[in-house]
């Protein structure tokens, strides 16, 4: 496990949720907001893989990335659902799709990923 990795990781999961955050207070476009949010939470789930001595893929799928994190640490059956549906957005956020996301959907994943951050940064800070 590289810590200076970890934490780098960290830094740009924060980079990408503080972001999120400013979008949502100025009422910004919903798909980059949840864009934001994906990104965040698959940069926390990389750092776990690192955590635990992993080697990083380039991928994007959060499923993917929480199933090389869930059998090691329990706690995240907790934020499971929530980073599920926030991976169901990943095919409308790279590609057109004629879906329109609505604003209340970004605020409700934001919430969302608050739990899932907390719940990811409390399991990298326990050694």
């Amino acid at each position: 496990m590289n810590e200076i990795d970890i934490k780098e990781w960290i830094k740009l999961a924060t980079h990408d949720s503080d972001t999120a955050n400013l979008l949502v207070k100025e009422n910004g476009h919903a798909d980059i907001i949840i864009y934001h949010l994906h990104q965040a939470t698959e940069k926390l789930l990389k750092a776990l893989i690192l955590k635990n001595g992993g080697s990083l893929e380039k991928i994007h799928f959060l499923d993917k990335l929480l199933s090389k994190n869930i059998g090691k640490y329990k706690e995240l059956n907790d934020v499971k659902d929530h980073i599920l549906e926030l991976n169901l957005y990943l095919p409308k956020l790279r590609y057109p799709s004629g879906d329109s996301i609505a604003f209340e959907e970004a605020q409700d994943l934001q919430q969302k990923f608050q739990k899932i951050k907390t719940t990811i940064l409390s399991i990298l800070q326990n050694k």
